[in-house]
């Protein structure tokens, strides 16, 4: 898949002169300051800044297509140590689309895979901190009466053969990857089949096979609330390591999770919506299920600060970062446009742990910021803050967190 990815980009270069041009660029400028948050550290604060640059083409030549971009995002640490990591020089995406027909279409290369709200499918690599979710894939899209079909394989590895400059033993994820992903679409409802192998080059987790399905249902009124329910179930073949005091978890079995939400108007403006989430647990209070393992679904999805909480859960070998599971949780987002360019938005989140005994993991609050500035420029200012609840008291082998924690980020992008 490395070795099609670049010749695609090789491909591309040599059709630029006869091909319909298309820049693609975009800088991002973060601030992240994390009080408290890495409170499993002897350093529990971090703060840093994230300059992320990519540059690129879309070539267009009648009924095909060809993308390619490289990505390079440094971060200048202040807090603990200072200095500069200018990190690497990679390929974002090198991609060949052939529009067989006006309903068939098939995308080869390195590419962002996205379905829905991304809540099963979105992000490629959790462990590289954002800069980058894609998947090498070859990826078959067919538009039907009323609905379409989505066909993708992929194969990821632990790291990136394709680094240009920079440090190629990155670890990206836990484990090489390899999934076969089906999405069923039809009307308001789509069905999903994602089959999944994690094979960890160093040795040191052991080989997990998943299997997911999932449902969906969206119902969007031109007038009135809109919905959606998701829910999925999996199949698990491979020890998973249980970091709660219950013990061993046995080595195949099943797992669930699922989403509901509705939102519609309020008054004055006003935007509500409400509903939950939840990822099953697993160890003797998980009754006979599994911790579920988003197959793609690894990414601030509900928290951009509980992520790196999340990290003090992990076991030898395998990054706990954004793993969804063990987690339940009501929420409320309540957002207001302040005028055409500012849109506020107040976030609450009673976060559980269901495998042992809905205890609570703590209130997550968050209050948001977005901006247009015209000109392909944006931004947000972001503020959450967890006061933890007794999960995090350290009974479980845990670390323990006991102090509020705080999270603050401001960000301006632009897009060309």
């Amino acid at each position: 898949m490395r070795t099609i990815a670049l010749a695609l980009c090789l491909l591309a270069a040599t059709a630029a002169t006869a091909a319909d041009l298309t820049p693609d660029l975009n800088l991002r400028l973060r601030q992240e300051v994390l009080e408290g948050v890495y409170h499993f550290a002897p350093d529990a604060d971090r703060n840093w800044l994230r300059l992320r640059a990519r540059a690129g083409l879309r070539l267009g030549l009648e009924q095909h297509a060809f993308a390619f971009r490289l990505l390079n995002e440094s971060r200048h640490h202040l807090a603990p140590d200072p200095g500069v990591d200018w990190d690497e020089l990679l390929l974002d995406r090198a991609l060949w689309t052939w529009q067989v027909s006006d309903r068939n279409q098939l995308i080869v290369g390195r590419q962002a895979v996205i379905w829905d709200d991304g809540f099963l499918m979105l992000e490629g690599h959790p462990l590289d901190g954002s800069r980058s979710i894609y998947h090498d894939a070859v990826r078959f899209r067919r538009a039907c009466e009323g609905g379409s079909l989505d066909l993708v394989l992929m194969a990821d590895g632990k790291r990136d053969d394709l680094v240009l400059s920079g440090d190629e033993n990155r670890p990206l994820s836990d484990a090489d990857e390899r999934g076969v992903a089906l999405r069923l679409a039809r009307g308001s409802w789509s069905g999903t089949a994602i089959w999944k192998d994690e094979d960890d080059p160093d040795g040191v987790l052991s080989d997990l096979r998943t299997l997911t399905f999932g449902l969906r249902y969206t119902h969007r009124p031109d007038v009135g609330v809109s919905w959606h329910a998701e829910a999925a179930v999996q199949h698990q073949d491979g020890p998973v390591p249980s970091a709660s005091e219950c013990g061993e978890i046995p080595d195949d079995g099943w797992a669930v999770a699922g989403q509901a939400f509705a939102t519609g108007g309020v008054g004055r403006g006003f935007e509500l919506e409400g509903g939950g989430f939840l990822y099953s647990g697993g160890g003797c209070a998980g009754g006979n299920l599994r911790p579920f393992r988003t197959p793609w679904g690894r990414w601030p999805r509900w928290s951009e600060m509980y992520i790196y909480t999340l990290i003090g859960e992990g076991t030898p070998g395998r990054v706990h970062v954004a793993a969804w599971e063990n987690i339940a949780a009501p929420r409320l987002n309540l957002r207001r446009p302040l005028n055409d360019a500012l849109t506020a938005r107040l976030g609450l989140n009673w976060l559980m742990a269901p495998a042992n005994d809905w205890e609570t993991r703590g209130l997550l609050t968050q209050l948001e910021l977005k901006a247009r500035f015209g000109g392909g420029a944006t931004g947000h200012l972001l503020w959450e803050m967890l006061d933890p609840g007794s999960y995090h008291d350290g009974r479980y082998g845990l670390p323990a967190l006991t102090d509020t924690i705080h999270f603050l980020r401001w960000q301006i992008a632009w897009s060309l």
